[in-house]
């Protein structure tokens, strides 16, 4: 009954009170273990640093009959130096050098260390051997190095002192091995000695310290039962679940905090499925428009992405023109259609001017958005969010529904991803766009560049299909600039460019080859074709030098077709050739160079055309580069 009542009043108490009176004990019952082990530790610890020091010895007898070894190596290398690959003089010296550093400090090392008496007369027996081996390696390896032949017969002194060093280098290492297992039985009886005394203390700490953890645990195990049931509970998914521990003390404390827990729990898993949804929704958007690999794809991207974020707000994409003058609709929501945002130009939208979104709960507020004020469908709401491209504005989205009912938070923040998104994947496009199309162009003329030509011809070749090839070249263009300048030389060749551009069709390929010669590729045109579609051009052309009051200048054409030659090349040369004709016979006209005899591949052109009129070749490095 007097130990209940004892029990009773202390059950009540706080848990750091009884964790320090558990402590307490434990304290006392430490101090034993450690008197115990303190009157133990200065035999237990002589003995550990005897047993450290000989396997120390041990391993410094190892390395120094390892570099014994290597030491001979150097000796028999210095016979070979020069003879064998790979065996140089200054190999030699720098091998025996390291190798006999290490070996005297490692002999060194063992002669220095405080080993017992036993022990200590082996050591220095092998320690002279060994300055003495060493002494003779240094002096064998300069003798067979400056003569070999002394070198050899010299030999048979080194093996001496190498056999010598060698057998008190065993002796040392027997001696180390006796010694050292005569310590370690020495430390061994110590350990044990130690152990038995270590193992009656850690008994009586540990019978202390399990009745003082029983009398805690029993005082607090109900409480944590009952918290255990209300963890698991609310894991399983119970989050009404509460506990009803109302003690004062830490048990009490922590139920409070389980209760607290659960509370959270809600807002937690809310926010969590929030944050999943929108990172799924950003994940797919970023696949899909990384997919989208033109502007108009990346739009349609855009509409479905508009239906996932509301179902009942008006959406649309609107994009400035190259210009950035005005806003054109380049994509809206597939059910709802497009709100009709007002705005005209980019720098005209408040988002866009501001850099961030702007939410409108009512289009009659007073610091709405003039643009939503006045619409024929009564008040709405609102949310803008610009479209940028590394800083550019490139345009808006515009959302709208009824008034006072805007977007949420989550869909917002799905509409600012998709704005952003957007804007990175239609401005990549476009900038990709914009190189591949100066890549392949022409900056003077706008036409296809010679690349791009020989590049496409090449294409055809291969797909075998009929086409016909015209060489051009603008008379007399040399007189055109030094009369009347390289402005007005420049002028005729995109005069010219438009010519041509306003007489191909939509499959031809027109490029400047260079300078003032071009090339255009007529798709399924025969020769006679062509011949006829250069006639057009001198019309077209002198037509339009007539009408713009310009300098005239006139052009000459060689004609030919795809089967006229077996390769590109050949091809080219026979348009070529046909070209220079042209310019033989007068300029001002066209040949077909299916009336020539065939061009040889091993001659070059006609030798008497100057440098300004060049003969037009592939060039076959970048064709192979287009692979």
């Amino acid at each position: 009954m007097n130990k209940l009542r004892a029990w009773a009043r202390f059950a009540p108490l706080p848990l750091t009170v009884k964790l320090m009176a558990v402590n307490i004990l434990l304290v006392v019952s430490l101090a034993a273990v450690v008197l115990v082990a303190w009157r133990m530790l200065p035999a237990e610890a002589d003995a550990a640093a005897d047993v450290i020091l000989l396997t120390t010895a041990q391993r410094t007898n190892q390395n120094a009959d390892m570099l014994h070894g290597a030491l001979r190596a150097d000796v028999l290398a210095s016979l070979l130096a020069g003879q064998a690959p790979g065996v140089t003089i200054a190999s030699v010296r720098q091998s025996l050098r390291t190798h006999a550093q290490e070996f005297r400090a490692e002999i060194g090392r063992l002669n220095k260390m405080p080993l017992k008496a036993e022990a200590r007369h082996s050591v220095v027996e092998a320690y002279i051997s060994g300055l003495h081996y060493l002494a003779v390696a240094e002096q064998h390896v300069e003798l067979g190095l400056s003569d070999r032949k002394a070198g050899l017969a010299a030999l048979p002194v080194f093996e001496g002192a190498f056999e010598e060093a060698k057998v008190a280098i065993s002796r040392q290492a027997d001696e180390l091995a006796r010694a050292s297992e005569q310590v370690q039985t020495a430390s061994r009886a110590a350990a044990q000695e130690a152990q038995r005394w270590l193992a009656l203390a850690a008994a009586v700490s540990v019978l202390v310290g399990w009745v003082c953890v029983a009398l805690v645990a029993r005082s607090i195990r109900r409480s944590l039962i009952a918290l255990s049931e209300v963890a698991v509970a609310i894991a399983e998914g119970d989050l009404e679940r509460r506990s009803a521990v109302a003690t004062e003390d830490e048990v009490g404390e922590l139920a409070g905090s389980i209760n607290r827990m659960a509370d959270r729990l809600h807002e937690m898993i809310d926010r969590t499925r929030r944050d999943a949804e929108q990172g799924a929704f950003g994940r797919e958007l970023v696949e899909a428009l990384e997919m989208a690999d033109s502007e108009p794809r990346a739009h349609a991207v855009v509409a479905r992405a508009m239906r996932e974020i509301s179902p009942a707000h008006a959406m649309e994409l609107l994009l400035a023109d190259s210009s950035n003058a005005q806003l054109e609709r380049a994509a809206e929501h597939p059910e709802l259609g497009a709100p009709g945002c007002r705005v005209d130009a980019a720098f005209s939208c408040s988002a866009v001017r501001r850099g961030h979104t702007l939410q409108f709960t009512h289009s009659e507020s007073l610091n709405a958005c003039p643009a939503l004020r006045g619409r024929p469908e009564g008040a709405r709401s609102a949310a803008c969010v610009p479209v940028t491209f590394m800083g550019r504005a490139l345009g808006v989205l515009h959302a709208t529904g009824a008034a006072n009912m805007p977007l949420s938070g989550h869909q917002l923040h799905r509409l600012n991803a998709l704005g952003a998104q957007a804007g990175s994947r239609i401005g990549t496009v476009r900038a990709f766009e914009r190189t591949q199309l100066q890549a392949a162009t022409d900056s003077l003329t706008g036409l296809a560049n010679r690349r791009t030509a020989e590049a496409r011809m090449r294409q055809w070749f291969h797909e075998g299909r009929s086409f016909s090839v015209v060489m051009c070249d603008l008379d007399h263009f040399k007189r055109l600039n030094d009369t009347h300048g390289h402005p007005a030389g420049d002028d005729a060749l995109r005069s010219f460019a438009e010519t041509v551009r306003a007489c191909a069709r939509g499959q031809d390929l027109l490029a400047r080859w260079g300078g003032e010669e071009f090339a255009f590729l007529l798709a399924d045109a025969k020769a006679e074709d062509a011949m006829a579609w250069t006639e057009r051009v001198r019309q077209h052309l002198a037509q339009a030098l007539r009408t713009r009051a310009k300098p005239v200048f006139t052009a000459s054409f060689g004609v030919t077709h795809a089967s006229a030659a077996p390769t590109p090349e050949l091809l080219v040369r026979r348009a070529d050739d046909a070209l220079y004709r042209a310019k033989a016979e007068g300029r001002d006209r066209a040949v077909l160079a299916d009336a020539l005899p065939p061009a040889d591949p091993d001659l070059l052109p006609f030798a008497g055309r100057n440098a300004s009129e060049h003969s037009a070749s592939l060039d076959l490095q970048m064709l192979a580069t287009e692979d």
